[in-house]
């Protein structure tokens, strides 16, 4: 029997720095993945080359994200919200940002969606946006929504898992003494020093999915790369590239619908019971 699995992510790279070995994973798997990306990323910073085509961005962006998906195997839809930009950024104010949106107004897109592509699984990022992006928190919000508007009119049919990426601080303590020993101060993180991995990730007995993807690894690798504009790398970048398959060989999730007992086994596919 076919699956699909549908993930809601904030900004153009969202799909390749942070989940894109999932996603790759399943599609060559034969799951059919459904890659739904909510702004447009025209408030993201530019990495150095790419200065001239700032007033672009958006368009630029949107070209690396196709490729991107392309080569992670998924079936790209774009909601083309406006980018609201990190904390504190002027573009927080504009009435356009995606932040600003009525959630149930953004939920009831989404919700749309679900009910056309009929996924198993959807996923998008956890309540605390993974690094505190405003625009990741707003996407939990509606995803969330969306899931809760679809399950309480569902008969026949209605998407059975909702997972939330997320990352356990045990690993985040341990990247922040790498970073130290490399001299590098791990509260400046990002090409605007404005990311504090001090203040990332979650308790690891929230974690309930750990999914092996050692064999996507080399396509995450060139969907990230497709984003040049962003850096093209992702976090892993800060880390020797030896090291980054061994360090960075999974990705973790936590499941909110069903709820799961604690202490349970963590599940090893996103499809498990299914």
């Amino acid at each position: 029997m076919s699956k699909t699995l549908m993930c809601v992510l904030a900004h153009p790279d969202d799909e390749s720095f942070g989940s894109g070995g999932t996603l790759a994973k399943y599609a060559q798997e034969g799951v059919d993945v459904h890659i739904v990306i909510a702004t447009d990323g025209a408030a993201g910073s530019v990495a150095k080359g790419y200065e001239e085509q700032r007033s672009q961005l958006a368009a630029v962006r949107a070209e690396e994200l196709k490729r991107a998906v392309d080569i992670l195997g998924g079936t790209l839809h774009m909601l083309n919200y406006r980018d609201s930009g990190y904390i504190n950024d002027p573009n927080n104010e504009h009435p356009d940002a995606f932040i600003n949106q009525d959630v149930d107004t953004v939920a009831t897109v989404i919700a749309d969606m679900i009910r056309t592509l009929k996924p198993d699984v959807v996923f998008s990022h956890d309540s605390t946006g993974g690094y505190w992006h405003p625009d990741h928190i707003k996407c939990y919000e509606v995803t969330k929504r969306a899931y809760e508007m679809v399950q309480a009119e569902a008969h026949e049919w209605g998407p059975q898992k909702l997972y939330y990426t997320a990352f356990a601080n045990t690993r985040t303590k341990f990247f922040i003494a790498i970073m130290r020993l490399r001299g590098k101060d791990p509260t400046k993180l990002g090409r605007n020093e404005d990311i504090d991995l001090t203040k990332i990730g979650l308790d690891p007995s929230l974690i309930t999915a750990k999914i092996n993807i050692r064999s996507a690894w080399d396509k995450k690798q060139r969907a990230s790369a497709e984003h040049g504009s962003q850096g093209g790398g992702g976090f892993v970048g800060y880390f020797p590239k030896f090291t980054r398959k061994w360090f960075f060989g999974f990705e973790t999730f936590m499941r909110e619908y069903p709820e799961i007992a604690p202490g349970s086994r963590k599940e090893t596919d996103l499809f498990e019971g299914l």
